[in-house]
C-alpha cells in the first residue's frame, strides 16, 4: 500500500472512530491520474435522497471544537473574525501534530497549492486585465497576519507553544516568510475547503435558488468537515449536497448515483476565474458562470470629459441607493442577451447619469430611480463604449488567443508553469468572449433604438431597484 493510501485508510478509520456514519456504497478514492487528488466514489448504485455519510459536529475542525478556544478569551476570537480564528485554530493543532485530535485529518489536506495566491508575477501576468488580479490580496493578508494574528501568537504563545521552553521565541519567528506561507497555507485550505457552518437552530436567509447574502456568509462560523470537503466540484454533474442537522452535518444524493461514478458537491456559480483564485483549477462546465468586470474608474473617467449636469449629486444620489461599487459585472449569456447578461446596477448608473436635469430632479423627488431594464441608445453606446476601454486593457486580441488556444495539461505536476499559462489563457478568453458578445448586443440594440419611433418616451421607473450579489448557502 502507497503512503497515499495508507494516510486515506487511516483518516477513513479516524473518521468512524470520531462518530461518523459513511455508507458502504462509497468509497475514498486516489484520483491523482485525473488531477483530483482524492475523491469521493460510489461503489454501488446509490438512490436518490440516500444518505452518504454523516459527519457529527464534534469531529469539524472549527473554533468551537479545538481545546484552544477555552484558553484563549472570547473575546479574541470576535476580535479576529471568522477567518482569521480559524487560521488560528488550525495553525494551533497543526503545530501539535499527532497530539491533535485532527492530525490523520490533516495528513490527507493538501500541502502543495495551485490557486493564485502561490503563482509567480510572470504566471499572474498571463491573466491580463482580469479583474481576479485584483481579488488575490496577497500583500492585504500578509498585513494582516502580521497585525492581527501573530499578536495574538505572541500574546498566547505559552497556550498556543504549550510545554515548549523557546513558547515566545517560535512566536516571534511568525512574522517570517515562512511562516507567513504557513498561514497562507491554512487560509488557502480555508478558502477551498471550509463551509459555513450555521449554528443548530440557526437558518441562514435564502431565497428560492437557495442563495444567503454575502453579508450573512461573512458573518458565519467556518468549519472544515472531513470527508464532506473530499468531494470534488462540477457544475453539471452535482449529485450530492450537505444538510445541516441538530448533531451531525449529512451528506445527501440529490439524484441517482450509479457505481463507478464520481460524487459531486457544487461549488455554486463561480466564474473560472474565481474557481482558479480559490480551488486552483479550471473546467470548462463553469464556463457558463464567466464574468468580465467594468471597473466604477472607467465610468467616472468617461464622465470627467463629458458634460454630465449634476454629475457629483447623481453619484451621490446613486450611492444612496447602494448603486456605487468598484466595478459591475457582465456575465456570460449562451445567448448573449442586455437584459440577462450585463449587470443592472451598470444599466441604472449610466442611465442616471444621462438624466436631464429635470427629469432627474423629479425622480430624485420619489426616491427612485430609471429601471434597469430600460436601457437606451444613448446609454448602449456609452456601455459599448466601456466595453471597449476594457477590452483594451488585455495585451493580445480574442482572435489572437483563439489562434493558439492551449489545453490544460491532464497529467504531470499540478503547479507547472506550462498548466499555469494554461489556465490563465482560457480565463482571458472567456472573459474576452464577453466582450465581444456584450459589444455586438449593444451595437444591435443602439441601431434598433434609433430607428424605434418611440425613442422620445419618458424612462420608465423602478420602484424597489436594487438586487445585492448573492452567493450559495451551503
Amino acid at each position: 500500500m502507497t503512503p497515499f493510501d495508507e494516510a486515506s485508510e487511516a483518516f477513513m478509520a479516524w473518521l468512524s472512530k470520531s462518530g461518523a456514519e459513511i455508507s458502504r456504497k462509497i468509497q475514498l478514492q486516489d484520483l491523482r491520474n485525473i488531477q483530483a487528488g482524492r475523491g469521493v466514489v460510489a461503489v454501488q448504485n446509490i438512490e436518490e435522497d440516500e444518505l452518504l455519510f454523516r459527519i457529527p459536529r464534534p469531529a469539524i475542525l472549527s473554533v468551537e471544537n479545538s481545546i484552544l478556544s477555552s484558553e484563549i478569551p472570547k473575546s479574541t476570537f470576535e476580535h479576529l473574525g471568522p477567518w482569521l480564528s480559524l487560521i488560528l485554530v488550525m495553525l494551533y493543532e497543526y503545530q501539535n501534530q499527532t497530539a491533535s485530535n485532527w492530525a490523520p485529518y490533516f495528513n490527507v489536506l493538501p500541502t502543495k497549492f495551485n490557486t493564485l495566491m502561490f503563482w509567480e508575477a510572470d504566471e499572474l501576468e498571463q491573466l491580463q486585465a482580469s479583474a481576479v488580479r485584483n481579488k488575490i490580496g496577497k500583500e492585504e493578508a500578509d498585513a494582516m497576519f502580521k497585525n492581527e494574528l501573530v499578536p495574538v501568537i505572541k500574546e498566547f504563545a505559552e497556550i498556543f507553544y504549550s510545554g515548549d521552553v523557546h513558547a515566545q521565541k517560535r512566536a516571534e519567528a511568525m512574522v517570517e516568510p515562512h511562516n507567513l506561507e504557513l498561514m497562507h497555507k491554512m487560509g488557502s485550505l480555508i478558502m477551498a475547503y471550509a463551509f459555513d457552518v450555521e449554528p443548530v437552530n440557526v437558518q441562514k436567509d435564502v431565497d428560492e435558488e437557495g442563495y444567503a447574502s454575502e453579508d450573512e456568509d461573512e458573518a458565519l462560523p467556518k468549519g472544515m468537515v472531513p470527508l464532506a470537503d473530499m468531494l470534488n466540484a462540477d457544475a453539471d454533474k452535482n449529485n450530492a449536497r450537505l444538510f445541516y442537522e441538530s448533531e451531525y452535518l449529512s451528506m445527501k444524493a440529490v439524484k441517482p448515483i450509479m457505481a463507478g461514478e464520481e460524487i459531486f458537491n457544487d461549488y455554486g456559480p463561480l466564474p473560472r476565474s474565481d474557481l482558479l483564485r480559490r480551488y486552483g483549477y479550471i473546467t470548462d462546465n463553469y464556463a457558463q458562470y464567466d464574468v468580465v468586470e467594468i471597473p466604477f474608474d472607467h465610468i467616472t473617467y468617461a464622465a470627467s470629459g463629458d458634460s454630465i449636469p449634476f454629475y457629483d449629486e447623481k453619484i451621490e444620489y446613486l450611492d444612496e441607493h447602494g448603486l456605487i461599487e468598484t466595478g459591475y459585472d457582465i456575465s456570460a449569456g449562451n445567448p448573449f442577451t442586455i437584459q440577462e447578461s450585463i449587470s443592472p446596477e451598470l444599466i441604472a448608473v449610466i442611465e442616471t447619469l444621462l438624466l436631464e436635469e429635470a427629469e432627474f430632479e423629479r425622480l430624485k423627488r420619489k426616491g427612485k430611480l430609471p429601471k434597469p431594464d430600460q436601457l437606451s441608445a444613448r446609454g448602449a453606446m456609452i456601455l459599448h463604449g466601456f466595453i471597449q476601454t476594457q477590452a483594451r486593457q488585455y495585451s493580445t486580441s480574442l482572435d489572437q488567443d483563439l489562434s493558439d488556444i492551449a489545453s490544460v495539461p491532464l497529467t504531470g505536476d499540478i503547479a507547472s508553469k506550462e498548466r499555469r499559462y494554461a489556465m490563465a489563457k482560457l480565463v482571458r478568453i472567456g472573459e474576452k468572449k464577453i466582450l465581444r458578445n456584450a459589444e455586438q448586443a449593444l451595437i444591435n440594440m443602439a441601431q434598433t433604438k434609433e430607428r424605434s419611433t418611440g425613442a422620445s418616451k419618458r424612462p420608465a421607473e423602478d420602484d424597489n431597484y436594487g438586487a445585492g450579489k448573492k452567493q450559495r448557502a451551503q
